[in-house]
């Protein structure tokens, strides 16, 4: 499987919620960075231990899943460039709505790299700020 087909698999097992399958595509040792290294909680460096929690994050808030659209995907050898948007409804009502670029590297079939550029202040509100009542 190319390096395309690979990064499609991967954000479509995200939107189905089969997060298990996601070692498929991804290396073990993987890393993730996430913008805004040093002004919120969930930018910087991640550890699988860190995104784990992330993931289930997004299932408690996000109960209803989140929809990923890829609007385009770069492919050059092992590096791709992905444009998506990320939608979902919190559980209180709340909008997440995101336009985000990943930048990946691909070794082997899996993906070792991902580095993910998004609207820092809309994710804080919605993942780390309080739910409304």
């Amino acid at each position: 499987m190319e390096a395309r087909e690979i990064v499609k698999a991967y954000y479509q097992a995200v939107t189905d919620g089969r997060f298990e399958d996601l070692p498929k595509y991804k290396s073990q040792d993987a890393t993730y960075w996430i913008s805004g290294e040093n002004s919120w909680s969930l930018g910087g460096w991640r550890t699988p231990e860190d995104m784990g929690n992330t993931f289930k994050l997004l299932q408690e808030r996000f109960p209803k899943g989140v929809t990923i659209s890829i609007r385009s995907i770069i492919a050059e050898g092992n590096n791709v460039a992905v444009h998506l948007n990320n939608y979902a409804v919190r559980v209180d009502g709340k909008v997440y709505d995101n336009e985000i670029v990943v930048l990946m590297k691909l070794e082997g079939g899996l993906i070792i790299e991902e580095r993910e550029f998004l609207d820092t202040i809309h994710v804080n509100e919605l993942f780390c700020g309080d739910l409304e009542k």
